[in-house]
């Protein structure tokens, strides 16, 4: 079986913050390990996320990025996966459960979910769910994200989760995501 640790990245994400680590604990399959990256957060998102008791780190300073605030916490993922998820991302209970089986096959080294709002009351929340409508569901790489964003054309992605998109909630192999970054 597979071990995993969650990363979360965090800028002032005080109020979206639970329900992302309410949605981590109610995984049919626990993650091994939880890392909020509270990134010079001037809100309560540190102290938001120590009271669901996972990892808070905090850089010194703001690291600028998101993917800079990911690549924060790699050294201290003990895990051979690593789940990136924003601190508004809301995951179906069984996420983790799903997605793990699919690197059972090595020649797996990314898998990805489905990305949806979770509301869509106001035109912005309607509109970011077109969005995502066409730049997750309908555009796909075909299985291979040969050219897309550096990636390998070795990487062919395989499995019950087979499809990128770059807000996507993320799988990928620590030593792989290591080398790519």
């Amino acid at each position: 079986m597979h071990t995993i640790t969650v990363i979360v990245p965090a800028h002032n994400e005080e109020e979206g913050l639970p329900a992302t680590l309410e949605s981590l604990a109610s995984q049919t399959v626990r993650p091994d390990q939880v890392l909020v990256v509270d990134d010079a957060s001037t809100d309560r998102t540190g102290e938001v996320a120590a009271s669901h008791g996972v990892t808070v780190l905090r850089p010194p300073h703001n690291l600028g990025s998101k993917a800079k605030a990911q690549n924060y916490a790699l050294p201290q993922c003990t895990t051979d996966l690593v789940l990136a998820v924003d601190a508004d991302t809301v995951l179906a209970p069984d996420y983790i459960e799903t997605v793990l089986p699919v690197f059972d096959d090595p020649g797996v080294s990314v898998a990805a979910g489905t990305v949806r709002t979770r509301h869509t009351r106001t035109l912005w929340e309607r509109g970011r769910s077109t969005e995502y409508l066409f730049g997750f569901h309908w555009y796909r790489v075909g299985g291979n994200v040969a050219g897309v964003a550096g990636w390998p054309a070795s990487m062919q992605l395989r499995g019950g989760a087979e499809r990128i998109g770059a807000c996507a909630c993320v799988a990928i192999c620590h030593h792989l995501w290591l080398g790519a970054c």
